[in-house]
């Protein structure tokens, strides 16, 4: 079971004390590029509540949507109950159904707290594009960045060095790297960065408190 729960975070050790910084409102265009972009099939979580039935209320009363978003942004706050998940084990092709890691785990999240998400890495992204935080080799998570465009370039760069100079590739892959983060790194590695208050808080508060329930 270790390897579906780690030992706990480091949120224990984390100093740290919010305090409400300032955030541009999101505008309805933002929204409505989310919304629109939903798959309706994703399943729900604890709510029960699917991106379909998220759409039909946002054509139905957009201010509504509107308002409900910008006051979590303007709190810097990611609600509690949408960091609830409801876990369940699916068993792999072929595994021995005895053994704990023939099961793959799979974890539903309220689909409105996805949608919060998003919205708050379109804001996200503005920042650090404004900022040139990001370095132009990194190809995970980024817009116009692939595996592909990686592998493209790193054969490209061997091709051009090869002839003349020795090459070392290191490969790293950090195991479950969401669950054993180190809070006080993380929260020192964004002061470093000079990242807004508003940033700060709501992945602090996105971090804090996850729960799951199994099914």
């Amino acid at each position: 079971m270790d390897n579906f729960f780690p030992s706990p975070s480091s949120e224990d050790n984390l100093d740290y004390t919010p305090i409400i910084g300032h955030v541009e409102p999101m505008v309805l265009e933002d929204i409505e590029m989310v919304i629109n972009a939903l798959k309706g099939g994703k399943a729900p979580g604890l709510d029960r509540i699917d991106f379909r039935m998220w759409r039909a209320v946002f054509i139905h009363d957009k201010e509504f949507i509107l308002d409900l978003i910008n006051i979590c942004f303007k709190f810097n706050y990611f609600p509690e109950h949408l960091r609830n998940a409801k876990v369940f084990f699916l068993l792999k092709d072929g595994k021995d159904p005895g053994l704990c890691t023939s099961y793959r785990p799979v974890c539903l999240l309220p689909t409105l707290g996805k949608i919060i998400e998003r919205l708050f890495l379109l804001q996200l992204n503005k920042w650090l594009d404004r900022n040139n935080i990001i370095h132009h080799n990194q190809y995970g998570f980024r817009e116009g960045k692939s595996c592909d465009l990686a592998i493209h370039d790193l054969i490209e760069t061997i091709k051009i060095r090869m002839p003349s100079e020795h090459l070392a590739l290191v490969s790293l892959d950090i195991k479950s790297s969401f669950d054993t983060m180190n809070w006080p790194v993380l929260f020192k590695t964004l002061e470093s960065y000079g990242f807004p208050a508003f940033f700060k808080n709501f992945i602090y508060f996105y971090l804090k408190n996850r729960r799951v329930f199994l099914h």
